[in-house]
C-alpha cells in the first residue's frame, strides 16, 4: 500500500465501514480482532485457533499427565 493512500469511513446502517484496498489481499473467511490504539490507529489482528482446544494436543497432554501420577514426592514439592 502506498504511504499516501487513504480511505474514508462511511456509514452503513448503524455501522461505520472502512474499505480494505484491493492491493491488500485478505482471506475472506478469516476473522479479525479490532482495536483502537491510544493515538487513534485502528489495528486488525487475525484471530488464531486456540492450540489448547486441539484434540491431538489434549490427547498428548493427558497421556503425559498419566506418566507422572504415581511418582512419589521426594523433595520440597509440597512446600507452598
Amino acid at each position: 500500500m502506498a504511504a499516501d493512500q487513504t480511505i474514508k469511513p462511511r456509514q452503513v446502517g448503524n455501522s461505520t465501514v472502512l474499505t480494505v484496498p484491493a492491493n491488500i489481499k485478505l482471506d475472506k473467511n478469516a476473522r479479525y480482532f479490532v482495536t483502537k490504539g491510544p493515538n487513534g490507529e485502528i489495528v486488525f489482528m487475525p484471530k488464531l485457533k486456540n492450540p489448547f482446544k486441539d484434540p491431538k494436543l489434549l490427547k498428548q497432554i493427558s497421556s503425559q499427565k498419566s506418566e507422572f501420577e504415581d511418582v512419589k514426592m521426594i523433595g520440597r514439592e509440597k512446600d507452598e
